[in-house]
């Protein structure tokens, strides 16, 4: 998937409150056509699931302790600890990139 359209989808799921109300709006929409059909809606679901996690809901998707993250993706375990205890805000586009592979995995 294209970085511009996963933005894209992933701007409009997190403004959305309803799952249900996202996919609907998206399911038959031209740019997914590469996606196979039954796989559209569950890509969609995907993507809203994650536009609405936290750093921390994050990280334990991908069953990864504290230091095993932040060693993956090169953050300090203070930072990561600030994020998650609500001290400092998560780097918008940081959230982005990981939720960005996380699409990537999920579609390979």
């Amino acid at each position: 998937m294209k970085f511009g359209l996963f933005l894209e989808l992933y701007e409009e799921a997190k403004g959305c409150a309803d799952v249900d109300e996202f996919i609907d709006h998206r399911e038959n929409d031209t740019a997914l056509k590469k996606t196979p059909d039954e796989n559209i809606v569950l890509l969609l679901r995907f993507i809203y699931e994650i536009a609405h996690m936290s750093i921390r809901d994050i990280r334990e998707y991908l069953g990864m302790p504290r230091p095993q993250f932040c060693e993956y993706y090169e953050i300090k375990m203070r930072t990561l600890e600030d994020w998650e205890y609500g001290k400092n805000p998560v780097p918008q586009r940081f959230l982005k990139l990981i939720a960005y592979t996380l699409v990537e995995d999920f579609l390979s």
